[in-house]
């Protein structure tokens, strides 16, 4: 019962702004500008049918997502040591902190211009001295990487950071006591104890990777991508598939968080007993 009035409360706003949403096209009468709900909904339920030209909605989704995770995965990998470095060693921090600070106001976008002059439309498998690999990889140009990483970066790097300067110096100080190595007190105590913040800073991370996924797409040589049929979309004045799109990105979106929302919650459950 508070599982079904959860939800009811939860369709309120949704509903609520599909009939504002369907009135308004109903009165411009005009698709180019505002689609009807159901011309929307119809692009949605047939995710495998090929728009403009494009490939399907279903295809572009999955290049999409292929690009983010690669980028976001170049992020952790690099973020997570890099963090665990500067958070439990103030050499490192004092070295390294300057650097990140200088560069932590600039958002993704604006590295847009940099990455078309410097990388050009480079794919990855071109990057090795590969033509063409007839992989998706094909569709990942190194210009998009670099965005997405940076996209990625600075929230899972502070995030760890922080994680592991707040470890509490008494559990370090007991592993100490008992006899502990420093590689001992690191992974038992240092590494699970900064975990949860580690995997806020994932989860942040992961979503602004997906945010930004529209403007690295918007570099030239993309022809695929969710980011890009939007783009075209727009071009063609083709609005119900630019919104269709764009409910795409949301859900997608949601599912991404959720998922590591659970996981988060799995591998830290330690934290909400401790508490």
């Amino acid at each position: 019962m508070i599982f079904t009035k959860r939800t009811a409360l939860g369709l309120i706003l949704p509903l609520t702004f599909l009939i504002f949403w369907e009135f308004w096209a109903i009165r411009a009468d005009n698709p180019a500008i505002v689609p009807r709900v159901g011309s929307v909904i119809m692009i949605l339920i047939k995710p495998f049918d090929t728009l403009i030209g494009t490939g399907s909605l279903a295809w572009n989704t999955a290049v999409s997502l292929f690009r983010v995770l690669s980028g976001f995965m170049i992020a952790v990998i690099v973020c997570v040591p890099l963090g665990l470095l500067m958070g439990s060693k103030k050499t490192i921090h004092h070295i390294v902190n300057p650097f990140v600070e200088l560069f932590r106001p600039l958002c993704p976008i604006a590295w847009i211009p940099f990455a078309m002059a410097v990388f050009k439309t480079t794919t990855v498998p071109q990057a090795f001295g590969v033509r063409y690999s007839d992989t998706m990889l094909d569709s990942v140009q190194i210009g998009m990487l670099f965005i997405i990483f940076y996209g990625g970066f600075f929230p899972i790097l502070l995030n760890t950071i922080h994680g592991v300067s707040g470890v509490r110096e008494i559990w370090k100080e007991a592993a100490r006591t008992l006899g502990a190595s420093p590689s001992i007190i690191f992974r038992r105590i240092v590494f699970p104890a900064s975990l949860p913040a580690i995997l806020t800073g994932i989860r942040v991370g992961l979503g602004i990777c997906w945010m930004v996924i529209i403007a690295a797409e918007m570099l030239p040589g993309s022809d695929s991508g969710i980011g890009y049929l939007i783009i075209y979309a727009y071009e063609l004045a083709e609005m119900d598939i630019l919104v269709a799109s764009m409910v795409v990105i949301g859900l997608v979106g949601l599912l991404l968080n959720s998922t590591l929302q659970k996981l988060s919650f799995r591998l830290s459950k330690w934290e909400a007993l401790e508490r």
